[in-house]
């Protein structure tokens, strides 16, 4: 599957995420964007968001393609679908 790579700023530092072409073009729809401009808007979404998931320390930045994957699928991901997830979580 294609990847996209989108750099985001972690306080001082700048880190590369990679996520799949799939899921940021669906980001971007469900963000009521044009496709076209996938890697655009979702750079710019992730970076108002993901600086307070990961950390901004240096270190912090090691699992950020991972927490970027996270947030884009719980934006995508209906209501119903994320609490049933939630309640699964919690147990």
């Amino acid at each position: 599957m294609d990847q996209i790579r989108m750099h985001i700023k972690l306080g001082d530092q700048r880190t590369t995420i990679s996520a799949d072409t799939i899921l940021v073009a669906m980001l971007t729809i469900k963000l009521g964007h044009d496709p076209d401009n996938a890697a655009t808007v979702a750079r710019e979404w992730l970076q108002a968001r993901l600086p307070d998931k990961v950390g901004t320390d240096k270190g912090k930045g090691k699992r950020t393609s991972q927490a970027a994957r996270e947030l884009m699928i719980e934006a995508i991901a209906d209501k119903k679908l994320s609490r049933a997830y939630d309640d699964w979580v919690i147990g």
